[in-house]
């Protein structure tokens, strides 16, 4: 049975790979990404403990036992867009599905084990070329690919370190210049704490390394694109012998280290998406509730801070602060745990000024399902 488990892991794995290669990323940064964390709105930092924790805090895979396979995918509604001089334009985001897969494996009666995965968390594309030609439009893509191992230090403590790669690629068009570039990224880390400090209290703590990707293509044109910092918080306390789980979530990412985005060849710059980013802190709220056996009910609030300032706005990379409403739902069916999710970000409408100075609005609705299986 085990060789069994083995090959049909391999299999399903190897199936997901191959179509998800059709899965690019749009927002700019993306933290819904397994469906059980988007229904808590991704407060999931000190509670995560299925197969999500490989995206969100991988320590909290030192108590889940057994190989297992998660595989997910959401499909995706935008509505951007600019009011200027009275008159609305729409930012073309022609939104595509994603796809994540995680797998790990905790040997039964070992406190060592291993991790890895795949998911889309940055990204944008954008389509200005109507209302700002010199603009124009661009298609950038991030893949993240991790590999972690995870220590079960006592029955309340765990912990991980890990590894992470991009494979990027950055499209650019306007009126006058184009360029299609990719490349993988250097490797950067990660490290991981979760902790019950007391009796139905945890914290969870997960911190990420910035990565400097730099793109290029055949005629030797380069860009460079700066990832940030990340360090998530988290504390959840179980309530009523179990029944239920809340958590809150701080998230703070460093986005003031993202430089401008320059076209160069031959020290010669041929295009620079000017940015001026600041640094973010996204605060979450969820609730899970244990409904009945081996099904949750769950729920979220979340307020996304947007690194795109309104003074010098950029709408190339339209990351706008806003308000997120999500539930989702997890059970059991045929032997695998399927978990959906629906979330809504609502963003305020800013008031522009710099070059691009307009009204501009954003709104994003994502419908997201996994299944996960332990062999």
């Amino acid at each position: 049975m085990q060789v069994i488990g083995k090959i049909s892991l391999a299999m399903l794995v190897t199936v997901f790979a191959c179509t998800s290669q059709s899965a690019l990323a749009s927002t700019f940064t993306n933290e819904d990404i397994a469906a059980s964390a988007a229904g808590a709105a991704n407060a999931v930092v000190a509670s995560a403990d299925d197969l999500a924790a490989a995206i969100y805090n991988p320590s909290g895979l030192a108590w889940q036992q057994g190989v297992q396979a998660m595989v997910g995918s959401q499909s995706r509604y935008r509505n951007n867009n600019a009011e200027v001089g009275g008159l609305s334009y729409e930012g073309d985001a022609n939104l595509t599905d994603r796809n994540m897969i995680a797998i790990s494996w905790l040997p039964h009666g070992s406190d060592l084990g291993i991790a890895a995965s795949m998911s889309s968390p940055y990204g944008s594309k954008m389509d200005w070329s109507a209302l700002y030609p010199a603009l124009g439009s661009m298609d950038l893509r991030f893949k993240r690919y991790t590999v972690d191992g995870f220590y079960r230090i006592n029955n309340t403590m765990g912990v991980a370190m890990g590894l992470d790669a991009y494979n990027a690629s950055l499209s650019l068009a306007d009126n006058t210049t184009t360029f299609a570039g990719s490349d993988w990224s250097k490797i950067g880390g990660h490290a991981s704490l979760r902790w019950e400090f007391s009796p139905f209290w945890f914290v969870g703590l997960n911190v990420r390394q910035g990565i400097d990707v730099k793109l290029s293509n055949s005629a030797g044109a380069q860009a460079t694109v700066t990832l940030p910092d990340e360090i998530s918080l988290g504390v959840a306390h179980d309530l009523w012998d179990d029944e239920m789980r809340v958590e809150l979530d701080l998230k703070h990412s460093k986005w003031s280290a993202f430089e401008d985005i320059n076209v160069s060849n031959n020290g010669v710059t041929s295009k620079s998406i000017v940015t001026n980013f600041n640094d973010t802190t996204d605060i979450r709220l969820g609730a899970i509730w244990n409904w009945r056996h081996d099904t949750q009910l769950r729920f979220g609030y979340a307020y996304e801070q947007g690194a795109n300032p309104s003074d010098g706005y950029q709408p190339l990379l339209s990351d706008q602060s806003g308000h997120k409403l999500t539930a989702g739902f997890g059970g059991v069916m045929s032997g695998m745990h399927l978990d959906v999710a629906y979330t809504a970000l609502l963003t305020p409408k800013v008031n522009a000024t710099g070059t691009y100075a307009a009204r501009y609005s954003d709104a994003r609705y994502n419908l997201m399902f996994s299944l996960t299986k332990k062999f």
